[in-house]
């Protein structure tokens, strides 16, 4: 799943271009910025959850055949997106789709830990060192906050995967590394569970972070393509509007447009990376950096590019619009009495 963003991660978000600075209830007109100290938290925290939580489980059937579509050689199992749905589905069914879901669910924790990084290296960059730019501060406090997610979600994320390709193990692991797949053929149980002890029996703890820095890699570097593509987007629809003389606009429709858009942005931009990191987790994953780089290029060639990407770009693009735009109207609902005349949509 994608893990550039988190439904916690903008509660401090700044005014486009602006200083963030925490409005006095006594003289505000408008609230364009909700911080925590604005919100009941008691109310904030479960349904911010339960926001993130079905999101998350409307698009993981993306996840399942991007990771499908990345994993394959060239097109030898699926001819692209579209024909991986519709396979999946008809020989698997639901099931399939949602292969490996439940062992996603302490990647929700992430979204606490994120918020913690993020928001104290946002007051320190502010307050310490008086950065101003939104920016430039959204970018390094959230590559910092990612990198620390990495810790929950690298290990969830390669037993999930390896669940995603059980069934057809052999298409989509190549070489002869099948030290996991011989452990989870040999025993029985639930299939979680086994995945779990087969990685652990294969490689020890070290197993489930093979690859830890590949992701740090791609979602590291996607703070740092969303945010300043996010802000800019929308000083762009602001200057827009200016021009044409139109003025009676939402600002959710402005956040939901801007996330939506840089969630497409960073995506495209990590999406080599992120094929190098499924690869070297799972396809041939006791080669070096360097040996998987170079079998990559010497398999995919420019595909690299593109592989994997239209379920991709789906799924982070729908995500992040819709996790942005639900953590607001969560923010709104959550505001204390003496905050709600300035609330804007």
């Amino acid at each position: 799943m994608t893990e550039m963003t988190s439904p916690f991660m903008s509660h401090k978000e700044c005014s486009v271009g602006k200083e963030c600075r925490k409005p006095n209830p006594a003289t505000v007109t408008t609230l364009d910025v909700i911080e925590w100290d604005h919100m009941n938290l008691k109310l904030f925290y479960p349904m911010a959850l339960a926001s993130t939580w079905s999101v998350r489980t409307v698009l993981y059937p993306l996840a399942v055949l991007r990771s499908r579509l990345q994993l394959q050689k060239q097109h030898s199992v699926y001819r692209g997106t579209m024909d991986a749905f519709f396979s999946i589905a008809k020989h698997e069914g639901c099931r399939g789709l949602y292969r490996g879901f439940w062992v996603t669910v302490p990647q929700v924790g992430t979204s606490f830990i994120y918020s913690t990084v993020y928001e104290k290296l946002r007051a320190v960059l502010q307050q310490n060192y008086g950065w101003t730019s939104c920016a430039g501060i959204s970018s390094l406090a959230g590559g910092a906050a990612s990198f620390c997610t990495q810790a929950i979600f690298v290990p969830t994320d390669i037993i999930a995967q390896h669940m995603m390709i059980y069934n057809y193990a052999e298409k989509f692991i190549s070489g002869n590394d099948h030290k996991v797949l011989d452990y989870l053929r040999s025993n029985k149980g639930t299939l979680g569970i086994r995945v779990i002890k087969a990685v652990y029996h294969s490689d020890g703890i070290a197993g489930f972070y093979r690859g830890f820095w590949a992701s740090s890699a791609v979602y590291v570097p996607t703070c740092f393509v969303f945010w300043p593509t996010y802000y800019k987007i929308q000083e762009a629809l602001k200057h827009l509007r200016k021009r044409v003389n139109f003025n009676n606009t939402s600002l959710l429709l402005d956040q939901a447009v801007a996330a939506t858009l840089g969630g497409a942005v960073s995506t495209i931009a990590t999406n080599p990376m992120e094929v190098f990191r499924i690869r070297l987790q799972f396809q041939v994953h006791r080669t070096t950096y360097s040996q998987t780089l170079a079998r990559l290029i010497r398999n995919e060639g420019w595909t690299v590019f593109t592989k994997g990407l239209p379920p991709r770009l789906l799924s982070n693009s729908i995500y992040t619009g819709v996790v942005m735009v639900g953590y607001e109207i969560v923010k709104r609902f959550c505001v204390l009495s003496e905050y709600q005349h300035a609330v804007k949509w």
